[in-house]
C-alpha cells in the first residue's frame, strides 16, 4: 500500500516572504520618519566637537605638513644653532673656545668689580685717616693751649709767692714770724724757700721752737733728691 505524501498549503510557503516584505516596509517607514525629523531641525547646527578634528583621518597633504609642527624648544634651538654657526664662521673660534672666552670675560668683570670695591674702600680709609689726623692736630693744639695756660698760671702763682716772700722779708722778724706761724706748713715752707737765707734764718729764730723744728724738717725733706732716703738723726 502506498502512503501518500502530505501536502502543505501554499499559504504556509508564502509566510516567510510576507514577513520579510513587512520588515522592509517597516524599515523604510522608520527611515522616512528620521528624514522628516532631520528636515525639521534648524539650519544652524552646533560646531563639531574638538575630538572630531582629532579623530579625523590624516590626508597625505597634512602628513607632509606635519613636520612643521615641531616643539617650541626645537624651533628655538634651530636659530640659535644657526647663529652659533655664523659666529664661529665670522670669528674663527669654536663653540668651546667661545664659551671659554665668555667665562674669562665674566671673571674679568668680577675682578674689575672687586678692584672698584677695593678702590672705594681705600678712598674711605684715606678719608677716615685724614679726619683722624685733623682730630689729632686739634687735640695737639688744645693740649698746647692748655699747657700754655697752665704755664702762665704757674708763672703768675710763682710771681705772687715771690711777692709775698719779699713782703715778709721787709717786715720785722718778730712780727713776720708771728703771722707765718698761723699758716699751713706747706705754704709756710714755700714762702721761706723763696726768701734769702739770712731772712729765713731770722724768721725761724723768732718762731716757736716746735714750729721752727717742723719747718726745718719739711725743708730738709724737700731738698732730698728723689729716690734717696734721708739719714736718721
Amino acid at each position: 500500500m502506498t502512503i501518500p505524501k502530505p501536502r502543505f498549503p501554499t499559504s504556509a510557503r508564502l509566510l516567510p516572504v510576507v514577513m520579510i516584505a513587512l520588515g522592509l516596509v517597516l524599515v523604510l517607514r522608520v527611515a522616512e520618519l528620521f528624514d522628516g525629523a532631520e528636515a525639521a531641525r534648524p539650519a544652524a547646527a552646533p560646531p563639531p566637537p574638538p575630538t572630531a578634528h582629532i579623530l579625523s583621518p590624516i590626508s597625505p597633504a597634512m602628513a607632509q605638513e606635519r613636520p612643521a609642527a615641531q616643539p617650541a624648544a626645537r624651533r628655538a634651538a634651530e636659530p640659535a644653532a644657526a647663529t652659533r654657526s655664523a659666529i664661529e664662521e665670522s670669528t674663527g673660534f669654536s663653540a668651546a673656545e667661545i664659551e671659554i672666552l665668555q667665562e674669562l670675560s665674566q671673571r674679568r668683570a668680577a675682578i674689575d668689580k672687586q678692584a672698584r670695591d677695593l678702590s672705594e674702600r681705600e678712598a674711605l680709609l684715606q678719608a677716615a685717616e685724614q679726619q683722624i689726623e685733623r682730630k689729632l692736630q686739634e687735640l695737639n693744639q688744645l693740649k698746647a693751649s692748655m699747657e700754655a695756660t697752665l704755664r702762665r698760671a704757674d708763672e703768675q702763682d710763682e710771681a705772687r709767692k715771690k711777692t709775698t716772700a719779699r713782703l715778709f722779708e721787709g717786715m720785722k722778724p718778730a712780727e713776720a714770724a708771728r703771722i707765718m706761724e698761723q699758716m699751713e706748713l706747706p705754704q709756710l715752707v714755700e714762702l721761706l724757700e723763696r726768701m734769702k737765707e739770712r731772712s729765713a734764718s731770722m724768721l725761724l729764730a723768732q718762731m716757736h721752737p716746735v714750729r721752727a723744728r717742723q719747718v726745718a724738717a719739711e725743708m730738709t725733706k724737700r731738698r732730698v733728691p728723689a729716690g734717696s732716703a734721708p739719714r736718721p738723726g
